[in-house]
């Protein structure tokens, strides 16, 4: 038998190194066979259930290779096995489930007077926010009452800290925690009333008057464990064993219980060679780069440390032959049902009575559960919107439309009611049944997987709220009981069965328990690789840093670990690794190489590896017409032409000569009903519709006052808000308005000191709308005319100047300068919009002295950023010239209708239709497999 202590007051700790000569899961097997006959009575806590999983498989593996019987212990994380190692005092109440306490918490925020929720998402001093919706703000702070909780520090606690440690901070930040602690009181009575109790407390109880189990726990490489759960460990009768995943060597890096010392990880030199590295420039050159080296290195493992990435590496994949099995599975919000519920929650987001919002029951109408198999429908709905340009789903009665509509009502059968959760769980459930019942689904297929386990997780959480009895649960809203259900589910994984020969794929800290002997890492920068966090609004880095919460150091020293057992596991010629270093993550946004690969460099080798990192691979280029799934490859283009083109075409034809034709020639549109929330294309839009009614009112756009700016842009974001969305938009909405309000009270504090400095708006895009767009005949280099029309964002003029200046406003994440953005550095054309507009200005302006040398062409800067927000610096003038005889070059290639050439298109910024269309990507996997067979 192994170590096995008899009850000490204080735990002496003999930690055991296994070293990184193996696989550290296969060598966790082998102790734990050598150290115990008997295994089930030991409790082995793990990091994570993968590494569980994998464990159980070893033990098995080796036991049977020993050939002598196995006992198996239970293995599980900590949180899972602590409750398990004690009895409680009599009369202690069980632990609120987490669907339990989150309602609980919404409860208790709908009790609290308006002018206190308010504060708890406070911004600075003289500016609001929109309120946030209840469901979300509940799931934040319950997380965040989860992670304070295990750390065992109050609410009450953090006020303290900010009081007396963070003199600088504003009074009411203070005040703020002060009232989550008077919330979270509330929360819980709800709960003790209702027979529950909050889990955290409760683990604390057991920490102080629990008895523990005679139970040997042993901490198989658990490298992080919360002060609340230590307080439990350091109770137990027997003392735990502790396993290190690491050499004797690193033993400074340890505490006696297994747990990091993050300075000693902030300096550890990684070890890492040149080759290891591999610096790309985008997520596409990352994916060919990863398919490359799975091809190249046969059972290679790859591991993905930013999970945004993983369907354009297995899409990489598959190009190159070979399936991938994803460790995380497939999120139950990616799949059909989840899908059609979002669609009915919106579609009854509305007062009873009021017609549903067009964009809703629109999506809805199209989505294969709602009327989307019927293609009639959604030739009626084009025709309808075509001609009338809808708000609302109220077609007159007797028209086609309106018994489409109908007939929809009455396929859904749910109606804007509020009621309590019983009632709407019986009518929930006949939905699904109407809908779902009679569906003959393919088991062998991921999407019938997706779908049976979907409807059985609802039928679940239906169930768990029927039962629960909280004053909440009283009266809710169709919509709100449909997004409770929605938010249970969504985040639920469906495992992908293993497959033969598929190409494995886990999250970045999985990596370190795997024994694959080739592993290549994914998106290995800064962000991803250590996560940092910095800008949550409740607990910010530096407050981490002063609480001891789970902080950056710790994130850092946790990753260095992880690193260091995936290369020592693997050195001495045991295996191979390499790290794909991307500029650019999937959503396009500069990032950082990981410090990992910079730690404990100095001179020689220091500059060595920035060197490296600077050495971009260049991405192979690929033919044009690339089969992606069973695509079809591209669509030809005909012999149409036209002689009108509006400013922003020519970056489309600029892009792909194809797409133009499609897009401008033809008039094609993918057909997009926004489903009650912003994409990325729609939340630039509103900015820009906002900014525009600022230009619009003669009165504001004079004014100077940053607050004066900033309370007007709020109202007009607030008005065109309920316009579009009504009074109840999903939850998704609230978070987008706050990332726009950011982004407006950047506007206003730039606009007021541009006004200062005497730059009055003349001219603003939203003044005449389309009306007042206006055109230019630009003569190619055949002398021959094409008419080019727009209108810029705004125009402004400084008397004291004496200069005009063409503004365009960029909401874009990271801000670019006009020059690069036009031109990039090797000489490339990409865009011709600002000299056009300059062109265009004149007749834009139609009175003025005009002087086309005395006008600068500037972006006003609204990126993620708001310390960045800033208008430009305008437009070289050599670079204007050499743009408008670029613009005559393709004003030629219009005219005489070249429409051949595909270009290349940015999946991430183009529409799947149209990359279809240009043979650039085929039918989804997923959607082109038969779902289901009716």
């Amino acid at each position: 038998m192994g170590v096995a202590g008899a009850g000490s007051e204080e735990l002496l700790m003999n930690p055991v190194f296994l070293g990184w000569e193996e696989p550290v899961i296969g060598h966790t097997a082998k102790w734990l066979l050598a150290n115990f006959e008997d295994l089930s009575e030991v409790r082995v806590v793990v990091r994570g259930s993968r590494a569980g999983r994998r464990l159980l498989e070893k033990l098995a593996v080796e036991a049977d290779r020993q050939k002598r019987p196995l006992f198996l212990p239970k293995i599980a994380t900590i949180a899972r096995i602590v409750d398990e190692l004690f009895t409680g005092p009599s009369g202690l109440l069980p632990a609120a489930p987490e669907l339990t306490q989150k309602l609980a918490w919404m409860d208790a925020l709908c009790r609290l007077p308006q002018e206190k929720k308010s504060k708890l998402f406070q911004t600075r001093e003289g500016v609001g926010r929109n309120g946030q919706p209840a469901l979300l703000l509940a799931q934040r702070l319950l997380t965040l009452r989860n992670e304070l909780g295990g750390e065992e520090v109050s609410f009450a606690e953090v006020a303290r800290v900010m009081s007396e440690k963070m003199p600088e901070a504003p009074e009411i930040e203070a005040e703020r925690w002060e009232l989550l602690e008077e919330v979270f009181g509330e929360v819980r009575n709800i709960l003790r009333k209702a027979g529950w109790m909050d889990p955290a407390e409760r683990r604390a109880v057991w920490a102080e008057k629990g008895t523990p189990q005679q139970v040997q726990v042993v901490l198989a490489g658990v490298v992080e464990i919360r002060p609340i759960f230590m307080k439990m460990l350091e109770r137990l009768s027997r003392p735990p064993q502790v396993l290190v995943f690491a050499p004797e060597s690193q033993r400074d890096g340890f505490d006696e219980m297994g747990r990091l010392r993050p300075e000693f990880w902030a300096k550890r030199k990684a070890g890492l060679e040149s080759g290891q590295i591999h610096a790309v420039v985008r997520s596409a050159d990352q994916a060919e780069k990863l398919a490359q080296m799975a091809k190249s290195w046969p059972g290679a493992t790859l591991a993905v440390a930013d999970e945004k990435a993983v369907a354009g590496i297995r899409e990489a994949l598959r190009e190159e032959g070979m399936e991938s099995h994803w460790a995380e599975g497939r999120k139950m919000r990616e799949g059909r049902v989840a899908s059609f519920l979002r669609a009915v929650a919106d579609y009854v987001s509305r007062k009873p009575g009021e017609a549903p919002a067009w964009q809703s029951a629109a999506l809805l109408m199209r989505h294969p559960d709602g009327m989307g198999v019927w293609i009639k429908a959604s030739e009626v709905l084009d025709e309808y919107a075509e001609r009338n340009v809808p708000e609302k789903m109220d077609p007159p009665s007797g028209s086609l439309a309106a018994d489409w509509a109908k007939k929809l009502a009455n396929r859904i059968g749910l109606e804007p009611t509020e009621e309590s959760a019983s009632g709407h769980a019986q009518k929930v459930s006949d939905m699904l049944v109407r809908i779902y019942g009679e569906m003959e689904v393919n088991l062998d297929l991921p999407s019938g997987r997706m779908m049976r386990d979907s409807l059985q997780k609802i039928r679940k959480v239906v169930a768990e709220l029927v039962a629960l009895k909280l004053p909440y649960l009283e009266k809710v809203r169709t919509a709100d009981f449909l997004r409770m259900v929605l938010a249970e589910m969504e985040d639920e994984q469906v495992p992908e069965p293993a497959r033969a020969g598929a190409v494995e794929m886990v999250g970045w800290l999985e990596l370190a328990e795997e024994d694959s002997p080739s592993v290549a890492i994914a998106s290995f920068h800064e962000g991803s690789v250590p996560k940092s966090v910095t800008a949550d609004e409740f607990l910010p880095g530096h407050v981490r840093e002063l609480l001891g919460v789970n902080d950056n150091q710790q994130r850092l020293a946790r990753d260095a670990y992880a690193l260091a057992v995936v290369l020592g596991t693997r050195a001495k010629k045991r295996g191979i690794v390499g790290m794909v270093v991307p500029s650019f993550n999937p959503a396009g946004d500069p990032v950082k190489p990981s410090r990992l690969l910079l730690a404990g460099l100095k001179g020689k080798e220091l500059a060595a590896r920035v060197l490296a990192l600077t050495e971009k691979e260049e991405r192979e280029k690929k033919p044009a017409t690339v089969d992606r799934g069973g695509g079809f490859g591209d669509v030809a283009a005909g012999q149409e032409k036209i002689d009108r083109v509006s400013v922003t075409a020519f970056r489309d034809y600029l892009k792909s000569p194809r797409f133009f034709y499609f897009q401008s020639v033809l008039g094609l549109k993918a057909v997009e009903d926004e489903p009650g929330e912003l994409s990325p294309a729609g939340f630039g839009s509103l900015i820009h519709r906002v900014v525009g009614a600022f230009g619009k009112d003669k009165k504001i756009r004079e004014s100077v006052d940053e607050k004066e700016i900033f309370e007007f842009l709020k109202g007009e974001l607030d008005r065109q808000t309920r316009e579009r969305f009504g009074d109840q938009p999903k939850a998704a909405v609230g978070w987008q308005l706050e990332l726009a309000e950011e982004r407006l009270e950047a506007f206003a504090r730039v606009q007021a000191r541009e006004r200062a400095e005497g730059w009055q708006i003349v001219v603003a895009e939203e003044e005449k709308g389309k009306e007042g767009r206006a055109e230019f005949e630009l003569k190619d280099t055949k002398g021959r005319v094409l008419l080019v029309h727009g209108r810029p964002d705004r125009m402004d003029w400084n008397e004291k100047q004496k200069r005009w200046r063409v503004v365009d406003v960029k909401t874009s994440s990271e801000p670019k300068n006009p020059d690069r953005a036009h031109c990039e550095a090797g000489g490339t054309w990409c865009d011709l919009q600002m000299p056009l507009y300059r062109e265009l200005a004149p007749k834009v302006l139609k009175e003025g002295v005009w002087d086309p040398e005395k006008c600068d062409l500037v972006y006003f800067h609204l990126p993620k950023d708001g310390e960045k927000a800033a208008v430009s610096k305008p437009m070289d003038g050599d670079l204007v010239q050499r743009a408008l005889d670029k613009a005559k070059e393709v004003a030629a290639d219009i005219l005489d209708g070249k429409w051949k050439d595909i270009g290349e298109l940015d999946p991430e910024q183009t529409s799947e239709t149209f990359m279809a269309l240009c043979g650039q990507a085929g039918i989804p996997r997923e959607i082109a497999e038969e779902e289901v067979a009716e």
